[in-house]
């Protein structure tokens, strides 16, 4: 017989990690001539959606990533308008002035759009490539050498622009869930698995079945004792309260 769980008893990560070393138990073993891989593999849909759910804090992971991306490019930005700039103080008068003209150029976008907001920086960005795509500006890049610096920057946007669209989906996706409904669902699994597997185990006794029960158990055994042993420190720390506003009052 399985040992019941009062689920509520357990924190959530508590309540994913005692699902976790279930599925994964039964993942594993062999379940050769047993009617219960259907219901397994709902549990286990069910799980992977919960986990998913449970560590959907992208916005903390994309806002590290887009700060990387956003320097990045800042950095290529730079590093071409510096070199731009580098190239007026050529010995070549030609060079010299076309360079000027790119700066010219350079400047009339924000010659520091490094410094604006993402959303600023972005679109001067875009509008600056428009510009220097026309057929002279890219003969001049060029002449200057700077065709592959102009790339580097092109390429550390658009990787901006990608991982930013990226954020943006993963945001979306993400409200399509109800998180409480979600958690509900695998609950409802795990119970349904647990009555599914004593079921089959009365109708068709297999020491494998038996095998499942004595790890489920366990499991819930040791989750158990986790869940009083938090009860019992929190109630202590209670009565510790309580006394010490006694003794104050």
């Amino acid at each position: 017989m399985i040992i019941k769980l009062i689920f509520s008893m357990l924190r959530l990560n508590e309540f994913l990690s005692y699902c976790g070393e279930i599925i994964a138990f039964l993942k594993a073993m062999d379940k050769e001539g047993l009617q219960i891989n259907t219901i397994i593999d709902g549990f286990d849909s069910n799980y992977e959606k919960a986990i998913e759910v449970a560590n959907r804090n992208r916005s903390s992971k994309y806002t590290e990533l887009l700060k990387e991306k956003d320097h990045r490019r800042d950095e290529s930005y730079i590093a071409f308008r510096n070199m731009i700039e580098a190239c007026t103080h050529r010995k070549s008068a030609e060079i010299a002035e076309i360079a000027e003209n790119l700066c010219v150029l350079l400047r009339s976008h924000d010659w520091s759009l490094q410094r604006l907001g993402r959303a600023e920086q972005s679109a001067k960005l875009a509008s600056l490539a428009k510009e220097l795509s026309s057929a002279e500006n890219t003969q001049a890049l060029a002449s200057l050498s700077a065709t592959e610096w102009y790339q580097d920057l092109l390429d550390d946007n658009a990787a901006f622009l990608q991982l930013q669209e990226d954020k943006t989906k993963a945001q979306a996706a993400e409200e399509d869930y109800d998180s409480l409904e979600v958690y509900k669902e695998l609950q409802v699994t795990c119970e349904q698995l647990f009555e599914s597997i004593e079921v089959l185990n009365r109708i068709a006794p297999n020491e494998k079945y038996t095998k499942m029960i004595n790890f489920i158990n366990d499991c819930t055994q040791r989750y158990q004792a986790i869940a009083k042993t938090r009860s019992t420190k929190n109630e202590k720390a209670k009565e510790v309260s309580e006394e010490t506003e006694e003794q104050e009052a």
